[in-house]
C-alpha cells in the first residue's frame, strides 16, 4: 500500500518536472539579456558623459586662452617696455596684432582696432575742456590644443588723448 502511494507521487512528481523540462533555461536566457541590455545602456550613458565632460574640459580651455590674452593686451603697457600697442593709432582701418605666445597647451592671437574719440564733459564749467578719450576694442581668440574649442571675446579700452 505504502508502495503504491509513492510510486504514485514519484509519477506525479516525474509528470510536472517532464512539463517544466526547459523553462528555467528560458527564463535564465530572458534574464541574462535584459542584464545585457541593461548593462550596455549604462556604458553609453558613461561614454556620453565622459564626452560632455571633456567637451566643457576644451571649452573652458580656450575660454582661459582668450581671457588670458585679453587682459595681457590690456595690461601690457604696464607690462612691457616698450608697448606692443601703439594706443595713438587713430585710423579706423588699421588693426593691430598683439604678439602673445604660450605653451602648446592652447593657442591665441589678439587684435586691436581704433572705434571712436570722443570729449569728457569734465570737471570745469566751461564747455569744451574735459579730456579726449580714445576707444579702442580688443579681440582675444584663444583655442584649444586639439582645435575642437574656439572662444573669441571682445572687450572696449578707454585711454585718454591729448585731442579728437
Amino acid at each position: 500500500m505504502y508502495s503504491n502511494k509513492y510510486q504514485s507521487i514519484n509519477q506525479a512528481v516525474s509528470m510536472s518536472v517532464s512539463k517544466q523540462k526547459g523553462f528555467v533555461l528560458v527564463l535564465s536566457l530572458v534574464m541574462l539579456a535584459m542584464l545585457t541590455l541593461i548593462g550596455v545602456s549604462s556604458m553609453n550613458r558613461s561614454i556620453l558623459e565622459l564626452r560632455a565632460s571633456a567637451n566643457a574640459r576644451h571649452y573652458k580651455t580656450a575660454f582661459n586662452a582668450a581671457q588670458s590674452v585679453l587682459a595681457f593686451s590690456i595690461e601690457e603697457k604696464e607690462i612691457v617696455d616698450p608697448p606692443l600697442i601703439d594706443w595713438t593709432i587713430t585710423d579706423p582701418d588699421i588693426t593691430q596684432l598683439v604678439p602673445y605666445s604660450l605653451t602648446d597647451i592652447f593657442s591665441v592671437s589678439s587684435t586691436v582696432k581704433f572705434i571712436g574719440c570722443a570729449k569728457s564733459i569734465g570737471d570745469s564749467l566751461e564747455e569744451g575742456k574735459g579730456f579726449s578719450n580714445n576707444y579702442h576694442v580688443i579681440e582675444g581668440t584663444g583655442t584649444d590644443s586639439t582645435g575642437s574649442s574656439t572662444s573669441i571675446q571682445s572687450q572696449g579700452v578707454r585711454n585718454v588723448a591729448a585731442a579728437c
